[in-house]
């Protein structure tokens, strides 16, 4: 019977293995000494740099019949290019020529490559180690395959539940060691509370393996001193108390990379209360609710279970895994509305029902006790218009990636960018380009990109909005380039705002950001082979600023805040500070200077 490693035996390894370093920021899956640089280059520099263009182009569009030669040509005239083996490796995989994908794919990893915007074509290091293990597979090379699946959860590959029924590795899928990589448990003959153990042994292990920094917050005894008290209460607890207790575990880790997902499992799925909660400067609100608690919108929370909301907020940031405060005030109420964790937490006795005190705007108390419902995440929860206010400009499209509007009576080009992922129908870079020519074409002096909503995704795809935005800011000294931040801009779209607030004169507007401009990043995705339960580990270091950069957050140049009164009201005071802004810039420029000379008939 396969069971997974315990830590001690995990440490074992660990210490045999690249991967052992408390910080594996820098840890590198190839080495730059001993390759040596060509001697031979292309007859003609330009000629060849026409052909690689050619063939780039040729791989964005899948156009492989016309790409491969070019890139068969292209790294036999200059073997130094991690990029052109890449798209060879990757092009020869599309093709079905596997035995030819793998030499150039090793090839690859010994160089490094960071190509970006070829479909379905990943870069990272793990990814093109999956990549040629997938074809070892295909070849029925079982040996080869398991041995470069190995390498890559060695080197924190981030998706290893995607192994579980993969049709790339059919032919390898019944092996025991290919069971065990993937984190496919055989469990027929173990109890409930020997498989909940399998679950932690496996999450211990994970954050060990992808964890870019596990001790950074916390010792290492302490970490182990915890997993070891979670050993000795499963016993004792019900399913969703092993699985709070494994959520306040990843909290201790101290990054905001680093949560469980409560519900899609098989055991252990939490509730939900029927209720959305927003925290505003002036308290905690409710902003949403089942139909049949809509006449509780629009209250102020006092307490739970007669215990003040202070208190109770305090107990919910230990189990809130976050990079600074502003998370606290972003997905401190997603947590408050989970019943297990305010059960988890001895907020409540039970969580079966909850009872909170509330707070009209006159002044009116009323208790009512609330159960909570099966759920289905789909993201953590932003701020939904308030009622009868569909039409709110910065509420209106929260469900588009992206989108915008113009405003020429304040000549003001507004962009809210609410998710860093792809519209099938209009992709970011077709998106990016229609902006520029918009901003040339109406001569648009101020333009608003809005980051409220926007907590991360995909930031392989953001260099085309970048560099769009960097030329608006840069086309003339009269654009105004603002950004509206929040609590929930993280993750990518965090890096954006980094790299806008590092290489343009942006006019920030908003509340510090929710995540620090160097910090522990990136979703390494784990699964847990028993109860199904999903969540994320920090596996990558991202440094967007400089190496010296330690601020908490981005503050904003404006700082503007939301009150339960203007949002209930229907305002915006971000955008109406921005608009402030630029009638200020307008009046300056028409004043002149004291002491200035007209030029009028020079």
């Amino acid at each position: 019977m396969k069971i997974f490693l315990t830590l001690s035996v995990l440490g074992f390894f660990l210490t045999q293995s690249p991967v052992v370093a408390a910080s594996k920021a820098d840890l590198m899956t190839n080495s730059a000494i001993g390759q040596m640089p060509s001697r031979s280059f292309p007859s003609s520099g330009s000629e060849y740099w026409i052909e690689r263009e050619q063939a780039v182009s040729f791989a964005k569009t899948d156009d492989w019949e016309k790409a491969i030669p070019l890139l068969e040509k292209l790294t036999a005239q200059y073997k130094d290019d991690g990029d052109t083996w890449f798209l060879l490796g990757h092009g020869y995989i599309k093709t079905n020529q596997c035995n030819k994908a793998i030499p150039a794919l090793e090839r690859t990893l010994e160089l490094g490559t960071i190509m970006s915007g070829i479909r379905s074509a990943s870069s990272p290091s793990n990814d093109i180690m999956i990549k040629i293990a997938q074809c070892h597979s295909k070849m029925e090379e079982k040996d080869q395959a398991l041995g470069w699946i190995q390498k890559a959860l060695d080197f924190r590959w981030d998706d290893r539940k995607s192994l579980i029924g993969s049709s790339d590795f059919q032919h390898i899928s019944q092996d025991d060691m290919y069971k065990e990589l993937s984190g496919e448990s055989q469990l027929e003959n173990l109890s409930r509370d020997e498989r909940w153990m399998t679950d932690l042994n496996f999450l211990a292990d994970e954050i060990l393996r992808l964890h870019v920094n596990p001790y950074h917050h916390s010792s290492k005894e302490d970490l182990a001193l915890h997993i070891d008290e979670i050993k000795t209460e499963i016993p004792h607890l019900t399913d969703q108390q092993i699985v709070f207790r494994m959520m306040a575990l990843l909290a201790s880790l101290g990054n905001g990379h680093n949560f469980i997902v409560p519900t899609h499992s098989r055991n252990g799925s939490f509730s939900k209360l029927p209720i959305q909660l927003y925290w505003f400067n002036d308290g905690i609100f409710i902003v949403g609710a089942d139909t049949e608690y809509k006449h509780i919108i629009g209250k102020k929370l006092l307490s739970v279970a007669n215990q003040p909301i202070d208190a109770v907020m305090k107990k919910i940031a230990t189990v809130n895994a976050r990079d600074n405060e502003m998370q606290q005030y972003w997905l401190g109420p997603y947590y408050l509305a989970l019943p297990e964790v305010l059960e988890g937490l001895g907020i409540v006795e039970s969580a079966s029902k909850i009872p909170l005190t509330l707070e009209e705007k006159s002044g009116a108390k009323e208790q009512v006790v609330l159960s909570g419902k099966p759920f289905n995440f789909t993201g953590f929860p932003t701020l939904p218009a308030p009622n009868n206010r569909d039409n709110l400009l910065y509420l209106r499209n929260k469900k588009e990636n992206y989108w915008l509007e113009y405003n020429s009576g304040n000549d003001l080009l507004y962009l809210q960018f609410n998710r860093v992922a792809q519209d099938k129908s209009h992709p970011l870079d077709v998106f990016s380009k229609k902006i520029t020519a918009f901003t040339k074409g109406r001569k648009v002096k101020n333009l608003v990109l809005d980051l409220r909503h926007n907590s991360g995704g995909n930031g392989s795809i953001i260099p085309p909005l970048t560099r769009s935005l960097i030329h608006f800011s840069e086309n003339s000294e009269e654009n105004n380039l603002f950004v509206i931040i929040g609590r929930n801009t993280f993750s990518a779209a965090h890096l954006l705002l980094a790299d806008l607030d590092r290489l343009t004169d942006i006019i920030i507007v908003g509340e510090p950001s929710g995540s620090r401009p160097n910090h522990l990043g990136e979703a390494g995705w784990f699964k847990l082979p028993y109860s199904g339960v999903w969540g994320i580990i920090s596996s990558q270091y991202h440094q967007a600023s400089k190496a010296e950069d330690h601020r908490i957050w981005i503050a904003p140049h404006v700082p503007v805040t939301l009150s339960s009164e203007e949002y209930f009201a229907g305002e915006d005071p971000a955008i109406n500070h921005i608009i402030r802004i630029i009638s200020h810039k307008k009046e300056k420029a028409a004043t002149p200077s004291p002491g200035s000379v007209s030029t009028a008939g020079f």
